[in-house]
Protein backbone atom coordinates (compact mmCIF):
# COMPACT_ATOMS: atom_id res chain seq x y z
CA UNK A 1 0.00 0.00 0.00
CA UNK A 2 2.58 2.17 1.22
CA UNK A 3 4.20 1.72 -2.52
CA UNK A 4 1.78 2.08 -4.17
CA UNK A 5 0.75 5.08 -2.29
CA UNK A 6 4.63 6.68 -2.88
CA UNK A 7 4.12 5.72 -6.65
CA UNK A 8 0.59 7.40 -7.57
CA UNK A 9 2.46 10.68 -5.39
CA UNK A 10 5.46 10.68 -7.83
CA UNK A 11 3.13 10.17 -10.75
CA UNK A 12 0.87 13.23 -9.58
CA UNK A 13 4.29 15.43 -9.32
CA UNK A 14 5.66 14.29 -12.84
CA UNK A 15 2.18 15.63 -14.20
CA UNK A 16 2.11 18.58 -12.53
CA UNK A 17 5.92 19.61 -13.52
CA UNK A 18 5.40 18.67 -17.28
CA UNK A 19 1.95 20.55 -16.95
CA UNK A 20 3.88 23.41 -15.61
CA UNK A 21 6.69 23.45 -18.14
CA UNK A 22 4.57 23.15 -21.25
CA UNK A 23 4.56 26.08 -22.84
CA UNK A 24 1.27 27.43 -23.12
CA UNK A 25 -0.63 30.16 -25.30
CA UNK A 26 -1.51 32.28 -22.08
CA UNK A 27 2.74 31.30 -21.02
CA UNK A 28 3.71 32.86 -24.22
CA UNK A 29 2.25 36.38 -24.30
CA UNK A 30 5.04 38.76 -23.56
CA UNK A 31 4.46 42.52 -23.73
CA UNK A 32 8.02 42.93 -24.71
CA UNK A 33 8.83 43.68 -28.61
CA UNK A 34 12.11 43.00 -30.02
CA UNK A 35 13.93 44.88 -33.44
CA UNK A 36 16.67 44.04 -35.51
CA UNK A 37 19.59 42.68 -35.20
CA UNK A 38 20.94 46.28 -35.31
CA UNK A 39 23.13 46.61 -38.17
CA UNK A 40 27.22 45.51 -37.14
CA UNK A 41 30.20 45.45 -38.21
CA UNK A 42 30.76 42.49 -36.04
CA UNK A 43 28.67 39.69 -35.45
CA UNK A 44 28.04 40.96 -31.83
CA UNK A 45 28.69 44.71 -32.13
CA UNK A 46 27.60 45.37 -27.89
CA UNK A 47 24.21 47.02 -27.70
CA UNK A 48 23.78 48.49 -24.93
CA UNK A 49 22.52 52.35 -24.40
CA UNK A 50 19.61 53.77 -26.11
CA UNK A 51 19.04 57.19 -26.29
CA UNK A 52 15.96 59.45 -28.04
CA UNK A 53 16.89 62.66 -29.99
CA UNK A 54 14.46 65.32 -30.10
CA UNK A 55 13.01 64.15 -33.45
CA UNK A 56 11.62 60.95 -31.76
CA UNK A 57 14.53 58.73 -33.15
CA UNK A 58 16.36 56.05 -30.98
CA UNK A 59 19.79 56.30 -30.88
CA UNK A 60 21.75 52.85 -29.93
CA UNK A 61 25.23 52.38 -28.61
CA UNK A 62 27.17 49.46 -30.05
CA UNK A 63 30.67 49.43 -27.73
CA UNK A 64 32.21 46.36 -29.35
CA UNK A 65 32.04 47.81 -32.81
CA UNK A 66 32.56 51.01 -32.01
CA UNK A 67 29.60 52.25 -34.11
CA UNK A 68 26.34 54.20 -33.33
CA UNK A 69 22.65 53.21 -34.89
CA UNK A 70 19.20 55.57 -35.76
CA UNK A 71 16.05 53.57 -35.16
CA UNK A 72 13.07 55.10 -36.44
CA UNK A 73 10.02 53.24 -34.14
CA UNK A 74 8.14 54.54 -37.31
CA UNK A 75 9.37 52.87 -39.84
CA UNK A 76 11.46 50.08 -38.14
CA UNK A 77 14.37 51.08 -40.07
CA UNK A 78 18.18 51.63 -39.01
CA UNK A 79 20.86 53.50 -40.29
CA UNK A 80 24.71 52.77 -38.76
CA UNK A 81 27.47 55.45 -38.00
CA UNK A 82 30.98 54.45 -37.30
CA UNK A 83 33.49 56.21 -34.85
CA UNK A 84 36.07 58.13 -36.38
CA UNK A 85 38.48 56.05 -34.56
CA UNK A 86 38.26 52.36 -34.54
CA UNK A 87 37.93 49.97 -30.99
CA UNK A 88 36.86 53.35 -29.74
CA UNK A 89 34.24 52.03 -27.70
CA UNK A 90 31.59 54.71 -27.00
CA UNK A 91 30.03 54.63 -23.87
CA UNK A 92 27.03 56.25 -22.17
CA UNK A 93 25.00 58.84 -24.07
CA UNK A 94 22.47 62.27 -23.07
CA UNK A 95 21.65 65.04 -25.26
CA UNK A 96 23.39 68.49 -24.42
CA UNK A 97 20.35 71.63 -24.91
CA UNK A 98 21.26 71.92 -28.91
CA UNK A 99 20.31 68.10 -29.42
CA UNK A 100 23.97 67.14 -30.15
CA UNK A 101 24.12 63.38 -28.69
CA UNK A 102 27.37 63.02 -26.70
CA UNK A 103 29.52 60.05 -25.37
CA UNK A 104 32.53 58.86 -24.09
CA UNK A 105 35.08 56.87 -26.07
CA UNK A 106 36.25 54.79 -23.46
CA UNK A 107 39.97 53.76 -24.99
CA UNK A 108 39.87 56.52 -26.96
CA UNK A 109 40.25 59.27 -24.30
CA UNK A 110 37.65 61.63 -25.96
CA UNK A 111 34.33 62.70 -25.76
CA UNK A 112 32.32 62.11 -29.45
CA UNK A 113 29.81 64.62 -30.49
CA UNK A 114 27.11 62.82 -32.79
CA UNK A 115 24.95 65.47 -34.86
CA UNK A 116 21.23 63.55 -34.52
CA UNK A 117 20.23 65.26 -38.25
CA UNK A 118 22.91 63.24 -40.11
CA UNK A 119 25.17 61.21 -37.90
CA UNK A 120 28.41 63.07 -38.49
CA UNK A 121 30.98 63.03 -35.79
CA UNK A 122 33.28 65.43 -34.69
CA UNK A 123 36.25 64.02 -31.73
CA UNK A 124 36.87 66.22 -29.01
CA UNK A 125 40.37 64.74 -27.31
CA UNK A 126 40.36 64.80 -23.05
CA UNK A 127 42.85 67.26 -21.86
CA UNK A 128 44.14 64.55 -19.24
CA UNK A 129 46.12 61.03 -19.18
CA UNK A 130 46.72 60.99 -23.15
CA UNK A 131 49.37 58.33 -23.52
CA UNK A 132 49.38 57.61 -27.34
CA UNK A 133 47.98 59.66 -30.52
CA UNK A 134 49.87 58.49 -33.71
CA UNK A 135 47.86 61.09 -35.58
CA UNK A 136 50.54 62.83 -37.06
CA UNK A 137 51.50 59.53 -38.54
CA UNK A 138 47.94 59.96 -40.61
CA UNK A 139 46.48 57.11 -38.41
CA UNK A 140 42.99 57.82 -36.59
CA UNK A 141 44.36 56.35 -33.14
CA UNK A 142 44.77 57.78 -29.81
CA UNK A 143 44.60 56.74 -26.31
CA UNK A 144 44.81 57.58 -22.89
CA UNK A 145 44.08 56.83 -19.30
CA UNK A 146 41.02 58.61 -18.93
CA UNK A 147 38.25 55.92 -19.23
CA UNK A 148 35.73 57.84 -19.42
CA UNK A 149 32.46 55.25 -19.51
CA UNK A 150 29.40 57.35 -19.03
CA UNK A 151 27.96 60.54 -20.10
CA UNK A 152 25.18 62.90 -18.80
CA UNK A 153 23.87 66.47 -19.13
CA UNK A 154 23.93 68.06 -15.55
CA UNK A 155 21.47 71.03 -14.41
CA UNK A 156 23.83 73.58 -15.51
CA UNK A 157 24.17 72.02 -19.01
CA UNK A 158 27.14 71.01 -18.74
CA UNK A 159 28.61 67.06 -19.92
CA UNK A 160 29.47 65.25 -16.55
CA UNK A 161 31.17 62.31 -17.22
CA UNK A 162 32.80 59.75 -15.57
CA UNK A 163 37.09 59.26 -15.32
CA UNK A 164 37.55 55.91 -13.97
CA UNK A 165 41.04 55.91 -14.88
CA UNK A 166 41.64 59.14 -12.98
CA UNK A 167 39.47 58.40 -9.86
CA UNK A 168 37.55 61.40 -10.92
CA UNK A 169 34.59 63.10 -12.52
CA UNK A 170 34.53 65.24 -15.75
CA UNK A 171 32.90 67.88 -16.70
CA UNK A 172 32.98 69.74 -19.99
CA UNK A 173 30.94 72.61 -21.11
CA UNK A 174 30.05 72.80 -25.15
CA UNK A 175 29.39 76.33 -25.08
CA UNK A 176 32.71 77.59 -23.53
CA UNK A 177 34.94 74.47 -23.83
CA UNK A 178 35.87 74.62 -20.68
CA UNK A 179 36.95 71.46 -19.07
CA UNK A 180 37.57 70.75 -15.53
CA UNK A 181 37.93 67.07 -13.19
CA UNK A 182 36.96 66.69 -9.87
CA UNK A 183 38.81 64.06 -7.46
CA UNK A 184 36.28 61.61 -5.90
CA UNK A 185 37.01 61.61 -2.24
CA UNK A 186 38.56 58.05 -0.96
CA UNK A 187 38.30 56.30 -4.86
CA UNK A 188 41.06 54.42 -5.12
CA UNK A 189 41.24 51.90 -8.70
CA UNK A 190 38.56 53.18 -9.92
CA UNK A 191 39.84 51.47 -13.36
CA UNK A 192 39.06 48.56 -12.09
CA UNK A 193 35.53 49.27 -12.56
CA UNK A 194 35.18 51.99 -15.09
CA UNK A 195 33.52 49.76 -17.53
CA UNK A 196 30.48 49.66 -14.73
CA UNK A 197 30.60 53.58 -13.85
CA UNK A 198 27.17 55.12 -14.31
CA UNK A 199 26.64 58.95 -14.26
CA UNK A 200 23.24 60.35 -14.39
CA UNK A 201 20.85 63.68 -13.43
CA UNK A 202 20.83 63.61 -9.92
CA UNK A 203 18.20 65.17 -7.26
CA UNK A 204 18.73 69.07 -6.91
CA UNK A 205 21.70 70.73 -8.48
CA UNK A 206 23.55 67.48 -8.25
CA UNK A 207 24.85 64.30 -10.42
CA UNK A 208 24.80 60.51 -9.08
CA UNK A 209 26.77 58.16 -9.60
CA UNK A 210 28.11 54.79 -8.70
CA UNK A 211 30.90 53.14 -7.06
CA UNK A 212 30.64 49.70 -7.45
CA UNK A 213 34.30 48.80 -5.78
CA UNK A 214 33.60 50.11 -2.77
CA UNK A 215 30.32 49.65 -2.78
CA UNK A 216 29.05 52.97 -3.14
CA UNK A 217 26.86 55.87 -4.16
CA UNK A 218 27.75 59.52 -4.53
CA UNK A 219 26.47 62.63 -5.70
CA UNK A 220 28.71 65.56 -6.57
CA UNK A 221 27.24 69.21 -5.91
CA UNK A 222 27.58 71.14 -9.74
CA UNK A 223 27.87 74.02 -8.26
CA UNK A 224 29.88 73.88 -4.92
CA UNK A 225 31.45 70.44 -5.98
CA UNK A 226 30.96 69.11 -2.78
CA UNK A 227 30.36 65.33 -3.03
CA UNK A 228 28.39 62.92 -0.94
CA UNK A 229 28.68 59.41 -0.51
CA UNK A 230 26.51 56.44 0.48
CA UNK A 231 27.68 53.03 1.66
CA UNK A 232 25.37 50.17 0.97
CA UNK A 233 23.94 48.28 3.82
CA UNK A 234 24.89 45.17 1.79
CA UNK A 235 28.69 44.21 1.91
CA UNK A 236 30.08 43.91 -1.52
CA UNK A 237 27.00 44.63 -3.22
CA UNK A 238 28.52 45.98 -6.63
CA UNK A 239 26.03 48.57 -7.38
CA UNK A 240 26.00 49.24 -10.91
CA UNK A 241 22.62 50.98 -11.81
CA UNK A 242 21.65 54.50 -10.10
CA UNK A 243 18.54 56.79 -11.34
CA UNK A 244 16.77 59.70 -9.45
CA UNK A 245 13.18 59.37 -9.07
CA UNK A 246 10.76 62.14 -9.21
CA UNK A 247 10.31 62.88 -5.61
CA UNK A 248 13.83 63.41 -5.60
CA UNK A 249 15.22 59.84 -4.18
CA UNK A 250 17.74 57.47 -5.32
CA UNK A 251 17.45 54.13 -7.03
CA UNK A 252 20.05 51.64 -7.18
CA UNK A 253 20.60 48.27 -8.68
CA UNK A 254 23.05 46.02 -6.35
CA UNK A 255 24.33 43.72 -8.81
CA UNK A 256 25.75 40.95 -6.34
CA UNK A 257 23.64 41.60 -3.43
CA UNK A 258 20.76 40.79 -5.60
CA UNK A 259 18.53 43.72 -4.15
CA UNK A 260 17.51 47.09 -5.42
CA UNK A 261 17.75 49.75 -2.73
CA UNK A 262 16.26 53.52 -2.39
CA UNK A 263 18.17 56.29 -1.20
CA UNK A 264 16.76 59.46 0.23
CA UNK A 265 19.20 62.13 -0.06
CA UNK A 266 17.55 64.21 2.36
CA UNK A 267 17.78 61.69 5.45
CA UNK A 268 20.54 59.41 4.20
CA UNK A 269 18.37 56.60 4.92
CA UNK A 270 19.04 53.49 2.71
CA UNK A 271 16.42 50.87 2.22
CA UNK A 272 17.09 47.86 0.35
CA UNK A 273 14.28 45.32 -1.07
CA UNK A 274 15.98 41.85 -1.78
CA UNK A 275 14.88 39.99 -4.98
CA UNK A 276 15.88 36.34 -4.64
CA UNK A 277 13.43 34.06 -3.24
CA UNK A 278 12.35 30.26 -4.48
CA UNK A 279 9.02 31.50 -5.79
CA UNK A 280 10.25 34.27 -7.51
CA UNK A 281 12.74 32.39 -8.51
CA UNK A 282 10.85 29.50 -9.98
CA UNK A 283 8.22 31.70 -11.71
CA UNK A 284 10.68 33.96 -13.31
CA UNK A 285 12.16 30.17 -15.19
CA UNK A 286 8.62 29.14 -15.79
CA UNK A 287 7.82 32.37 -17.60
CA UNK A 288 11.27 31.99 -19.45
CA UNK A 289 10.51 28.74 -20.48
CA UNK A 290 6.87 29.94 -21.54
CA UNK A 291 8.00 32.08 -24.71
CA UNK A 292 10.86 29.85 -25.29
CA UNK A 293 13.37 31.91 -23.91
CA UNK A 294 16.39 31.03 -21.38
CA UNK A 295 18.57 32.96 -19.41
CA UNK A 296 20.61 33.20 -16.06
CA UNK A 297 17.90 33.19 -13.31
CA UNK A 298 19.75 35.08 -10.93
CA UNK A 299 17.99 38.12 -10.20
CA UNK A 300 21.15 40.33 -10.70
CA UNK A 301 19.93 43.95 -11.15
CA UNK A 302 21.56 46.41 -13.35
CA UNK A 303 20.27 50.15 -14.56
CA UNK A 304 17.48 51.23 -13.08
CA UNK A 305 15.03 53.73 -13.79
CA UNK A 306 11.40 55.50 -13.10
CA UNK A 307 9.16 54.94 -15.55
CA UNK A 308 5.57 56.99 -16.74
CA UNK A 309 3.63 54.58 -14.57
CA UNK A 310 5.55 55.39 -11.47
CA UNK A 311 7.29 51.99 -11.03
CA UNK A 312 10.82 51.47 -10.96
CA UNK A 313 12.09 49.23 -13.44
CA UNK A 314 15.40 47.78 -14.09
CA UNK A 315 17.49 44.83 -15.91
CA UNK A 316 18.24 41.61 -15.33
CA UNK A 317 21.28 40.08 -15.06
CA UNK A 318 24.41 42.09 -14.39
CA UNK A 319 27.37 42.43 -14.48
CA UNK A 320 29.01 40.61 -17.31
CA UNK A 321 31.02 38.38 -15.39
CA UNK A 322 27.85 36.66 -14.50
CA UNK A 323 25.56 38.32 -16.76
CA UNK A 324 23.50 36.89 -19.48
CA UNK A 325 20.19 37.54 -18.20
CA UNK A 326 16.88 37.60 -20.17
CA UNK A 327 14.84 39.50 -18.18
CA UNK A 328 13.37 43.28 -17.84
CA UNK A 329 11.41 44.04 -14.12
CA UNK A 330 9.46 45.73 -12.39
CA UNK A 331 9.06 47.39 -8.90
CA UNK A 332 5.94 48.84 -7.28
CA UNK A 333 7.22 51.48 -4.58
CA UNK A 334 4.14 50.95 -2.54
CA UNK A 335 3.56 47.40 -2.49
CA UNK A 336 6.92 46.18 -3.41
CA UNK A 337 5.74 43.66 -5.52
CA UNK A 338 8.12 42.71 -8.19
CA UNK A 339 7.32 41.45 -11.37
CA UNK A 340 9.87 40.45 -14.20
CA UNK A 341 9.21 39.67 -17.74
CA UNK A 342 11.34 37.34 -20.10
CA UNK A 343 12.61 38.92 -23.50
CA UNK A 344 11.90 36.56 -26.72
CA UNK A 345 16.15 35.67 -26.99
CA UNK A 346 17.53 33.47 -24.50
CA UNK A 347 20.53 34.90 -22.85
CA UNK A 348 20.32 38.20 -24.04
CA UNK A 349 21.87 40.20 -21.35
CA UNK A 350 19.35 43.57 -21.20
CA UNK A 351 22.45 46.47 -20.92
CA UNK A 352 20.51 49.50 -20.24
CA UNK A 353 17.50 50.83 -20.24
CA UNK A 354 15.36 54.48 -21.19
CA UNK A 355 12.35 55.67 -19.85
CA UNK A 356 11.89 58.88 -21.95
CA UNK A 357 8.71 57.26 -23.99
CA UNK A 358 5.25 56.99 -21.88
CA UNK A 359 4.10 54.14 -21.58
CA UNK A 360 7.31 51.93 -22.73
CA UNK A 361 10.90 51.10 -21.47
CA UNK A 362 13.25 50.60 -24.27
CA UNK A 363 16.82 49.06 -23.93
CA UNK A 364 19.57 47.23 -25.56
CA UNK A 365 20.44 43.49 -25.58
CA UNK A 366 23.98 43.31 -25.97
CA UNK A 367 24.33 39.45 -27.27
CA UNK A 368 21.55 39.53 -29.66
CA UNK A 369 22.56 42.95 -31.12
CA UNK A 370 19.22 43.92 -30.40
CA UNK A 371 16.33 46.33 -28.79
CA UNK A 372 13.35 45.68 -26.60
CA UNK A 373 10.50 47.33 -25.94
CA UNK A 374 8.56 46.56 -22.78
CA UNK A 375 4.94 48.05 -23.59
CA UNK A 376 4.07 49.28 -19.78
CA UNK A 377 0.62 49.91 -20.75
CA UNK A 378 -0.03 45.96 -21.66
CA UNK A 379 1.65 44.99 -18.54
Amino acid sequence: MRSARHRQLLAVAAALLASALAPSSAGAATPITEYGPVPSSLPIGGVCEVEFDHSGKLWVEQYLSSQVARFDPATGQFANFSTPMPLSVPGGMDLDASGNLWMPQVTGNSLLRVDTTDGSMAELPLPWANAFSPQPLGLPLHSGLGLANDLARGPDDALWFTLGGLDSIGRYDPVSGQWSKYRVPGEILGQVAALFGIIKPGPGRTVVFDLPQLNKVATLDVDTHVFTQYTMPTPASFPVGVRTASDGTIWVGEALGMKIARINPATGQITEYPLLGAGGLLTSILDGLGVGSIGNPLPMPGPIAEASDGNIYFSVSFPALFGLGNQIARFNPVTHEVRMWSTPSSASYPCDINVHQPGAVWFGLLTTNRIGKLDITAT
